[in-house]
Order: C-alpha cells, then sequence, then structure tokens
C-alpha cells in the first residue's frame, strides 16, 4: 500500500530558530467537564500534541463553539454514526478563557511556518498520536521558550491554540461560564443542523 512520508522533527530541531509571533491577549473557548474549572492543564495521552513526557501540562482552547465541540465530541460522532452519550454532553460546560497578557506563540496554520519548520498538515493531523506527541514536545521544549501554538482542527480546519503550562501561567487567565451545554443555544444548533441522536 503506498503512503507519504511522516515528517518528524529534525535531529536539530532545537537548534534552529523557532518562528513565532507576539499576541497581545487571547479571548477563546473551551468545553470542559462540569466538575473541573476551565482553566486546567493537564497531560492526557489521548490528547493530539499531549506527550506522555512533557515537562508540562497543556491546555486545549477553541475560537469557535462549534470547533471545540468537534474537538471533545468529533471521534465519538464519527465512530457512532452521529448519536452522542446523553450523560457526556450533560456533563459538560462551555466557559470563555480570557487573558490581557502576552503570548508568545507559533503558527501552526500557517503554511510559511511549517514550511521553516519542515512538517505538513498531513503529518500534523495524523492519526498515530505518536507523530503529533513528538511535534508537541518539540515544540514545548524548544529553547525559545514560546507560550504554545496555533493548529487547525481536524474536524472543521479551524483554528484551536495549545497554551504550555510555564511558570504562573495558569494566573494569567480567568474563565467565565457560558452555560452547560444543555442550556447553549448554539450547542444545541450543533446538533440539530447535524441531525445527532443523544441516547
Amino acid at each position: 500500500m503506498a503512503s507519504r512520508k511522516i515528517r518528524l522533527p529534525g535531529k536539530d530541531f532545537h537548534e534552529r530558530p523557532l518562528p513565532s509571533e507576539s499576541v497581545n491577549g487571547l479571548d477563546l473557548l473551551r468545553v470542559h467537564s462540569c466538575y473541573f474549572p476551565a482553566i486546567g492543564f493537564r497531560l492526557v495521552e489521548e490528547h493530539r500534541f499531549s506527550h506522555p513526557k512533557a515537562p508540562g501540562g497543556l491546555i486545549y482552547l477553541g475560537v469557535s463553539v462549534t470547533t471545540c465541540l468537534w474537538e471533545v465530541f468529533g471521534d465519538e460522532l464519527l465512530d457512532s454514526n452521529s448519536t452522542l452519550a446523553a450523560a457526556g454532553w450533560k456533563n459538560r460546560r462551555l466557559s470563555r478563557v480570557q487573558s490581557k497578557k502576552t503570548f508568545k506563540l507559533c503558527d501552526l496554520t500557517d503554511e510559511k511556518v511549517r514550511l521553516k519548520l519542515g512538517v505538513d498538515l498531513g503529518t500534523l493531523m495524523q492519526g498515530d498520536l505518536s507523530v503529533t506527541h513528538a511535534w508537541g514536545l518539540a515544540l514545548q521544549t524548544h529553547p525559545a521558550a514560546i507560550d504554545g501554538f496555533h493548529f487547525l482542527s481536524r474536524f472543521d480546519q479551524k483554528t484551536n491554540v495549545v497554551i504550555f503550562n510555564r511558570t504562573g501561567q495558569a494566573a494569567k487567565f480567568t474563565e467565565t461560564p457560558i452555560g452547560d451545554l444543555p442550556d447553549v443555544a448554539e450547542a444545541e444548533t450543533f446538533l440539530i443542523d447535524r441531525k445527532i441522536a443523544m441516547v
């Protein structure tokens, strides 16, 4: 069977300049468990860029309600023929996560940045998490000490942001609960538009 090359970070990755930009302030969204705060840095092996040996946790944030919902429920929807477990939906909340601080971010949605890093979108969207974990770890441990990076959703190609848990990072953010998913109009629209059933 034919296959394309998987591009891992080069052996000299940490010796090369890492393209980044200063972003003044963040205003993003997160779908999270009702039992935990929105601002929580974790290492979960099933998450796309969360290498199990990373030096600290990560938080994943999205630019839209739809993108956040896809990132949380996308695999379940594709595996279950457009059905979702009602308990999982009811136990999640949408929150707004904001910061007025400045963050140094690498933009993996920019093809010029990807060219400099030697990586393609197919690699960054790999189902083999060992590949995306390797990129997450390389970016987190690069001497440039960036705060995180932009990346594209596998499901709707919209922008998400990963922030690394560096010293004092959590204190830079505030969270504002928008509502539990069953009470959020945009979440209900997401279900209706895609004819998603609860089981």
